[in-house]
């Protein structure tokens, strides 16, 4: 078989390292012939160089292919199945008609508003003339990537492709040729456990494909080497750890909440929890999430419900903590919507008021994609899911077929759903060890470093100067410099239309 690799930059050490592991593994087999590509400056505007600096665009290409030289596979640069001379130009005014651009098959904008939106979490920022400009020039080498993605497939003629994420600018003329075309492709990801990398592979679908999931959840429940009890405990642990405000797979959220503290609630109302989500973090995913959600944005959904809720019913918005430090519209107009609005208070993000005691005291619960709502049903609170998320197709929550339906369910006496796979869901959050890949032939494993004011990751399998601390060192050194406003092209637009 002949297996394709692409991966844009050993300066991401850890999942350049993962591909690569797996990339040597598969060159054991005679049978197989492996092409490991990396970027070599087609792309000059990624994830480590926000600002255009072409010395660190040069800078990384050196570095990535003298760490691909100390290792035993076949390399290329795809700069060099570039194919010149394509000056196609688009035409866009807003944000949305930006994210809207596709070429050939690929989602070119949503992918450059997937980066941009992780940088800034700007969701929509003000196309101008001094944005356009950085715009312009992401859609012009995304052009060029995606002329060379298909280049080079048709010289290599691939039966299999690998790759990392897929979402992102710098990956995603990888997914969605692959998709177009027909090719098998594999999407790998990372994971932590016990402190250390491990992989995971999303064969021909994106890591956010929810119907997807929900089959690797099953198969990871349907493998583990537990009984139904310790599976399910497994489980129930999800969520008391998430309550107790421990380590549960993601981020601690309530470790400056106060347990006990809530607003007062009048108990005569219906009083219903709307606990939003970070809008940004799935802004830019894809066709899926996007046909799941009820409403445009979330706050035309809360605004809408605060408008045509009957009398009897109050509303407690908890903004999510991880908004707390947004300065943009999604956010802060929801902290004035009690100046517009009487039946609604609204909790800040930096609020010290507990989540979940807020939730015990909900006559009912509605959520958009917050993990907040499958944690809702497990505590026995009638949930309403007016949005995507990995639970969306489990029978747990209520989803409304329209705006109207969203309102008879808020006034209407709710009884609590509950099914196996809210056990599922949480033993998959915590333990996906069926599906976990260990390292085989190089050592991937980064660990942060300072040293004289440089903050870096050393990794073992990068080090083609005397040691990996040396190279590593080095390497971020050169990234400090070489990325600073001196050498950079562009600043990074943050105005917000």
């Amino acid at each position: 078989m002949r297996h394709l690799f692409y991966f844009y930059s050993c300066f991401n050490s850890t999942f350049m390292g993962g591909l690569l592991d797996e990339a040597i593994e598969l060159s054991k087999n005679k049978d197989n012939e492996v092409l490991f590509v990396y970027c070599g400056g087609q792309n000059e505007l990624c994830l480590f160089n926000r600002g255009g600096s072409r010395a660190l665009c040069k800078y990384c290409s050196h570095c990535t292919k003298k760490v691909l030289d100390i290792h035993n596979v076949k390399f290329a640069s795809l700069k060099e199945y570039r194919i010149k001379g394509n000056d196609r130009k688009f035409n866009y005014t807003t944000a949305q008609e930006l994210r809207a651009i596709c070429y050939r098959g690929v989602n070119i904008g949503m992918s450059i508003m997937s980066g941009y939106i992780s940088a800034t979490r700007n969701l929509n920022p003000l196309i101008e003339i001094d944005s356009k400009k950085y715009f312009d020039a992401h859609l012009a080498q995304d052009v060029a990537m995606v002329d060379a993605v298909y280049n080079l497939i048709d010289v290599f003629k691939p039966d299999e492709v690998h790759s990392f994420n897929g979402r992102y600018e710098e990956v995603r003329a990888i997914w969605d040729i692959c998709y177009t075309t027909g090719l098998k492709c594999k999407l790998y990801e990372g994971t932590r456990v016990n402190g250390k990398w491990k992989k995971v592979i999303f064969e021909d679908h994106l890591p956010h494909d929810i119907k997807y999931n929900v089959e690797r959840r099953d198969f990871v429940w349907d493998h583990y080497n537990m009984t139904k009890e310790e599976k399910i405990d497994l489980g129930k642990s999800f969520y008391e750890r998430r309550r107790g405000g421990q380590y549960a797979g993601d981020k601690i959220y309530i470790e400056n909440q106060t347990k006990g503290k809530i607003p007062p609630i009048d108990d005569t109302k219906i009083n219903i929890g709307i606990f939003n989500s970070s809008e940004d973090e799935f802004a830019a995913v894809g066709a899926e999430w996007d046909s799941l959600k009820l409403f445009p944005s979330q706050k035309d959904g809360i605004e809408y419900m605060l408008e045509h809720a009957g009398p009897k019913i109050h509303f407690y918005l908890r903004i999510h903590p991880n908004l707390k430090d947004i300065k943009y519209k999604y956010q802060t107009d929801l902290l004035k919507l009690e100046e517009k609005y009487s039946n609604v208070t609204v909790i800040p993000g930096s609020s010290d008021i507990s989540t979940y005691d807020l939730l015990d005291h909900m006559n009912k619960i509605v959520c958009f994609w917050s993990t907040i709502g499958i944690e809702s049903v497990y505590w026995k609170k009638p949930t309403v899911l007016v949005g995507p998320a990995m639970y969306v197709f489990d029978d747990i929550c209520y989803r409304p077929a329209d705006k109207e339906d969203l309102m008879i369910m808020l006034a209407s006496d709710l009884q609590p759903k509950f099914n196996e796979s809210v056990y599922r869901f949480g033993a998959y959050f915590l333990d996906k060890s069926p599906l976990l890949i260990s390292d085989k032939n190089i050592d991937y494993q980064s660990t942060p470093k300072k040293f004289m004011g440089v903050a870096y990751h050393s990794t073992p399998f990068i080090s083609y100067i005397i040691n990996e601390k040396i190279t590593s060192f080095i390497m971020g050194v050169g990234r400090c410099l070489l990325g600073s406003r001196l050498f950079n092209r562009f600043t990074v637009p943050v105005k917000e239309a």
